[in-house]
């Protein structure tokens, strides 16, 4: 089942055609209280189309029931939760207007050499109106603005905390060897954002541009990326050269310390790696901190701020008052 987090900034939220199980509720209800506001069943079973019809799918019929259940008050959490922000959002008078949401589409079209059309196209593909996903984008900055204002001003990242990383991730210890690789890929197929080859060729050349025009990589990775890997910002770790795959080995051999691969078609997927650092015995070959001190500094900003962020969303619970029915 596919991780539902109120981070996460993504397309694939819901779809139109709501899963057999969830068309069986007939009668809408009060599923849940948050303070003032009410969240309904229609709105879980709105939120969730895809996450049930993915179930059903890959689910034993003898556990499903259980299975959807458990789904359900999973995304019932995610609403809970966004709902809590929402409300914070207008405690503090932060708005979002209709112009800022299409002045940032426009920016995003723009960044990814796409029209409108090819917009909605996607969003078709999906199962997702122009209405549906405009909201969505809303929240997402209302979001974005409330953290800036209750959580990235305590992030503080020491130059301590800078030297420890590079240390840890871009040197290795006397006597190793091997390649120290990010990765970013782009699947194809029914269960992915690209349904195509040619999709997924598209989305790896989006990305590619977005490097070159100097984006973090591992900031690329953690939001485009359809690899387990964006989990860790694209780190897959340290290979040694008879561990590399065939289709990575020579783009990896061809790389300089702290150069990023072009294309690489797989049988499945597209890719793009970068070698972050080469250890040859008790030799290292890596590239000087002040190249990548601003790369450490952006993770470790994401991963401080991803924390705490998590703690004052759990305090904000701790002091609302939550009624679920579900």
């Amino acid at each position: 089942m596919r991780k539902i987090t109120i981070t996460a900034i993504t397309l694939f939220f819901f779809s139109i055609t709501l899963a057999p199980i969830a068309r069986a509720e007939v009668a809408d209800r009060i599923v849940a209280i948050v303070n003032d506001d009410i969240i309904t069943l229609s709105e879980v079973n709105e939120e969730g189309a895809p996450y049930f019809q993915e179930l059903i799918k890959r689910a034993p019929s003898e556990q499903l029931p259980a299975e959807m259940q458990k789904l359900r008050q999973e995304i019932l959490s995610h609403l809970i939760d966004q709902r809590l922000i929402e409300q914070q959002a207008a405690k503090f008078e932060i708005k979002v207007s209709d112009e800022e949401i299409n002045q940032t589409i426009d920016s995003m079209l723009a960044e990814n050499h796409a029209t409108k059309e090819d917009m909605k196209r996607d969003l078709a593909s999906k199962g997702l109106s122009e209405a549906q996903y405009k909201k969505q984008l809303k929240n997402q900055i209302l979001q974005s603005r409330l953290i800036g204002r209750e959580v990235r001003s305590k992030v503080v990242i020491t130059d301590e905390k800078i030297n420890e990383y590079y240390k840890e991730h871009y040197t290795a210890k006397a006597g190793a060897s091997g390649y120290h690789l990010l990765q970013i890929g782009f699947l194809w197929g029914d269960k992915y954002k690209q349904k195509s080859a040619a999709e997924a060729r598209q989305a790896a050349e989006n990305a590619r541009k977005q490097l070159a025009a100097g984006e973090n990589f591992a900031a690329v990775a953690s939001a485009l990326s359809d690899l387990p890997s964006k989990e860790d910002g694209g780190d897959i770790g340290v290979f040694e050269k008879q561990e590399l795959a065939a289709h990575m080995k020579d783009a990896v051999l061809s790389l300089k310390p702290g150069e990023t691969s072009d294309i690489i078609e797989t049988p499945d997927s597209y890719q793009i790696i970068k070698l972050v650092s080469i250890q040859d015995g008790s030799e290292l070959s890596g590239p000087p901190m002040i190249e990548v001190k601003k790369e450490i500094e952006t993770k470790l900003y994401q991963e401080e701020g991803e924390k705490l962020f998590k703690k004052w969303l759990s305090d904000l619970r701790g002091q609302a008052f939550i009624k679920q029915n579900l």
